[in-house]
């Protein structure tokens, strides 16, 4: 249930001598080039992938709360452009209607209909420019959808609203989460009744890039990605920075905007820098009430490793993938690898858990643990290296037909306990089983 443009483009007649070319691998790397170029201010990412046919996909991501918009060639070799909008808002919908407009000026290239699939903007805004008509249906959009969700909630579950799902789940008490904090069944409340209130989840809202894009982008950051912590990787560093971009360009613009004044000035502290409105920052953070600080990653989180794995690990983790499988995650003294994988016997058959932890032994006498369909095994180890010397949990947890190896290492004994709870939450979804019960644990240090 989301809002965006599904478009069907092919090159317009008379744009090429000779007969018009498919677009393929090539074709969309020009487009790849021209996109990353015009919106490079917006740019977050661009990457390519496939589709279930194998032809290539190219994914942009223009915002940090959006989903990326993904270019691929049809089958008849024209062109597919689908881009969900309604997680960032109406005024990420126009600026992505205006970015495919330019497209298709620049590169000669024709928005068509086709019999067997509906190609549209369901806000209509793409073929009228009708921007009443576009906010209209944004407000109709999270009336319709809060309702749903407040039909849905009765039996106590979480939900993620107008959120791009990026693998991860937070730990708060609050049943809906936003990209832009979590919010209460009150607020659920008054917005299935009133659906205009429920413009705060929406980091861009306004057309253009005001006051308002900048600081809901930093919030973007700050709520989702940020650590809390002084940076280890550049690419935090570089993140940071890119923060302290948009709240100083969001100032200047409208200093009397509502400003997160102490994440901010925590900010400024990461990053050890001098800043002109430092002073007058940190007066503001002390004047600041005492609610809840921005940053679903001050708390732990649950991710999502793939095959219906997951682990909960401390939010202000660096998280990478080794090799494309094995996911890490780590801060100065700690880390955790996990590696999943299936499991069936020499006939294709899936194997139950006990006859993989079997097949895996990994000691005599180790710690076990069993959560639904989940059973695990474990043991600890001093390791002893040249210049250091640290524990080690060696792990594994299985449930049917599949299995997710795991080590922990850390340098203090007393951290053994963190690890045996890390351990224990590898948690597995199954059509079969079940889920298991494992929970997000605490970090051991809040930053």
């Amino acid at each position: 249930m989301s809002l965006g443009l599904y478009l069907k483009g092919q090159y317009a007649p008379g744009r090429h001598p000779v007969e018009a070319p498919a677009f393929d691998r090539k074709k969309l790397e020009e487009l790849e080039t021209w996109l990353t170029n015009v919106a490079f201010d917006e740019l977050e990412w661009s990457q390519w992938t496939e589709d279930d046919e194998g032809n290539p996909c190219l994914m942009v991501l223009l915002h940090p709360g959006a989903e990326p918009i993904m270019l691929s060639p049809c089958e008849d070799g024209s062109l597919l452009v689908a881009a969900a909008t309604s997680s960032a808002g109406p005024g990420y919908h126009i600026f992505v209607c205006d970015l495919v407009r330019k497209l298709s000026q620049v590169h000669g290239i024709e928005w068509v209909a086709d019999d067997e699939i509906e190609y549209f903007d369901e806000t209509g805004y793409f073929e009228t420019g009708d921007k009443v008509r576009l906010y209209s249906e944004f407000e109709s959009w999270i009336g319709a959808l809060t309702k749903r969700v407040k039909e849905l909630s009765k039996d106590g579950a979480k939900f993620h609203l107008a959120m791009p799902f990026d693998g991860h789940q937070f730990d708060v008490p609050e049943p809906i989460l936003t990209q832009l904090g979590p919010r209460s069944m009150d607020w659920l409340e008054s917005v299935s009744a009133e659906p205009m209130s429920g413009r705060d989840i929406f980091p861009w809202w306004e057309d253009g890039h005001g006051a308002e894009y900048h600081l809901g982008r930093a919030l973007c950051y700050m709520w989702n990605t940020v650590r809390w912590r002084e940076p280890l990787t550049e690419k935090e560093a570089e993140l940071l920075e890119r923060i302290m971009e948009h709240l100083d360009s969001a100032y200047s613009l409208d200093p009397d905007l509502k400003y997160p004044w102490k994440e901010w000035a925590q900010v400024i502290e990461f990053l050890g820098c001098d800043y002109e409105l430092e002073d007058q920052i940190e007066t503001m953070a002390q004047k600041a009430m005492a609610a809840r600080l921005v940053g679903y990653r001050r708390q732990g989180v649950r991710k999502n490793l793939g095959g219906g794995w997951s682990v909960a690990v401390p939010g202000n983790f660096v998280e990478e993938l080794e090799e494309g499988q094995t996911f890490l995650a780590f801060d100065e003294t700690r880390n955790v690898r996990v590696t999943c994988m299936s499991a069936s016997d020499s006939s294709g058959n899936s194997l139950d858990a006990l006859d993989i932890l079997q097949k895996i032994k990994v000691i005599d006498d180790p710690l076990k643990y069993e959560h639904g369909p989940v059973h695990g095994r474990a043991f600890f180890e001093r390791v002893a290296e040249e210049e250091s010397a640290f524990w080690m949990l060696r792990g594994v947890s299985a449930a049917h037909g599949t299995f997710a190896q795991i080590t922990i290492c850390f340098e203090t004994e007393a951290e053994q306990l963190w690890a045996i709870e890390t351990w224990k939450s590898l948690d597995h979804r199954s059509t079969k089983g079940g889920q298991s019960s494992g929970k997000v644990p605490t970090p051991e240090s809040d930053a």
